[in-house]
């Protein structure tokens, strides 16, 4: 579906609902749209996770699979050996801190990169949802308490989800009623195309759109594939930018003021600040402040206030004066409006917020003795135990790995059928796995070729249409094609798996096989003619 404003307005209010009526993406846009601030939970039997929102935006997401874990998802990167991941993971666990904390001051990774790896974990945790096919949601009002300082754009969420992930009969049953129709750029959308980060294709498809066409014009006027066409029409009209001729507004709205600079201080406060643009900034030196800042960033929402400023609860009216000045001073925004620091702006203006509200709070006698109070009490509890249970999913992790193995296994031994159910439940924990969707594929065909042919031959199209690197999904689909005797379709993919699967001698062999059947096929039909 391609929901309206009053049917964004209903999705975003409802309590729950069955995914298969109102897919994962079009209710995080609905919450998104209307700034919510909430905990949509999603199951699907096993799985199951909890994605918290703050006035529409993405900033925390828990669940029960093992591979999503801060620790996993680094060993998948490359990042880390796995007994490494398994060492600071007791490690931190003895020493009651976060794994992320404790790479750091082991020196493992640095603030800024482990920032992006955090963003990175959270935004596949989150495209994962598009991808499930049914299950249920529930929305709860009652927000848990999170730590997290982590900002996933939903719009743009939405948008790599759908291109990526929605499936074709939901594309097609969504982009059905748009056909024949004139299509537009909305003059005024709840997202501005200035948020969203556009691929090549989409910026043709926008330029093309901007004085209005038809889906089989845009087919015509663009060298995009009609396939990704829909997709990326479904995707733009479900956050609201591409819409057809009967929704557009009637009285096109002014043009949206550009954003104001942000207030500085004048020349003459600017002269008496130490400030970082007045700096001669080599690599060095953004790499440093970079650090600096990012470590502050990602520890600032699990402070209080006195945590925050450094400051005990001893501290007098001018320590807590001489604290927030320093910190207003380390992480005042402007500072960082130069070259190579631009990216930080956001994440200062954060800290410079946090640290005045930290400094009202320890102004007011009244807060500051309610806070001092909520701390005295919080110490006599067991911390860490509450810490982990704050936000959690309370059931054992599920292994996909660990189902994978075992599903090779079985391909090993021939046993199709069985390898089917284990590579399936592996697959359903992590459908961004192309080798888990090559490997299901590929067995289903194997356990009944009859039946499951046509079938295995859309998956392992898929999955190379999602993962156009993976060389597994190739050889497969050659093998598939060559085993069903299509030899000229097999060709293709096979030579394709033979530059992706480097080192690897099954796709050599698969073409010196293929060339020798399509020679006896060849020879009987000459015999025979």
């Amino acid at each position: 579906m391609i929901p309206n404003n009053d049917q964004l307005a209903a999705i975003a209010k409802l309590r729950g609902g069955d995914l298969a009526q109102y897919p994962f993406g079009i209710v995080l846009y609905a919450l998104a749209a209307h700034g919510r601030s909430v905990l949509l939970e999603i199951e699907r039997k096993p799985m199951k996770k909890g994605i918290v929102i703050e006035n529409g935006v993405p900033v925390d997401c828990q669940s029960n699979l093992l591979h999503e874990t801060l620790a996993r998802f680094m060993v998948a990167q490359g990042r880390l050996e796995e007994a490494e991941a398994t060492d600071f993971f007791q490690k931190a666990t003895q020493q009651g801190q976060k794994l992320g904390e404790v790479l750091i001051l082991e020196g493992k990774i640095s603030a800024s990169e482990l920032y992006k790896v955090l963003q990175q974990n959270l935004a596949r945790k989150l495209l994962d949802g598009f991808s499930w096919r049914n299950g249920t949601f529930r929305v709860y009002s009652e927000m848990p308490e999170v730590d997290s300082p982590l900002k996933v754009n939903a719009p743009q969420l939405v948008v790599t989800g759908i291109s990526k992930f929605a499936r074709d009969d939901e594309v097609n049953t969504a982009i059905g009623p748009l056909v024949g129709k004139r299509l537009f750029l909305h003059p005024d959308p709840p997202f501005g195309l200035d948020e969203i980060r556009l691929s090549r294709e989409q910026q043709q498809l926008v330029a093309v759109l901007a004085s209005g066409k038809r889906l089989d014009e845009l087919a015509a006027e663009t060298s995009i594939p009609f396939d990704q066409i829909m997709r990326l029409l479904y995707s733009l009209a479900v956050i609201g930018i591409v819409v057809p001729e009967d929704w557009m507004p009637k009285h096109v709205p002014a043009e949206r003021p550009k954003a104001k600079p942000k207030a500085r201080p004048d020349e003459e406060e600017a002269a008496s600040t130490t400030r970082v643009a007045d700096q001669e900034l080599q690599p060095a030196d953004i790499e440093r402040t970079s650090n600096r800042l990012m470590e502050a960033y990602l520890k600032h929402r699990s402070m209080d206030a006195f945590q925050l400023l450094g400051l005990e609860e001893s501290a007098t009216a001018l320590d807590v004066q001489d604290a927030y000045l320093k910190f207003s001073q380390d992480y005042a925004p402007w500072q960082f409006d130069v070259p190579g620091l631009k990216s930080l702006i956001e994440k200062a203006e954060d800290l410079f917020l946090a640290g005045g509200r930290a400094f009202g709070e320890l102004c007011d006698v009244e807060r500051r003795n309610e806070l001092i109070t909520r701390r005295r009490t919080l110490a006599k509890k067991d911390t860490k135990k509450d810490v982990a249970s704050r936000f959690a999913i309370e059931s054992e992790l599920l292994d996909s790995e660990l189902q994978y193995k075992k599903g090779r296994a079985f391909m090993h031994k021939q046993r199709w059928s069985e390898a089917v159910k284990l590579l399936q439940f592996a697959y359903d924990c992590d459908p961004q796995n192309s080798t888990y969707g090559a490997e299901l594929a590929y067995s289903k065909f194997m356990s009944k070729p009859d039946i499951y042919a046509d079938e295995a031959r859309e998956e392992l199209k898929e999955t190379l249409r999602i993962d156009p690197k993976s060389g597994l999904a190739a050889y497969y689909l050659g093998m598939l094609e060559m085993d069903t005797e299509n030899f000229k379709a097999a060709k293709a993919p096979l030579e394709s798996a033979l530059r992706l699967l480097k080192g690897d001698r099954r796709p050599i062999e698969a073409l010196k096989e293929l060339q020798q059947r399509a020679k006896r096929r060849k020879k009987k039909l000459s015999f025979l003619g």
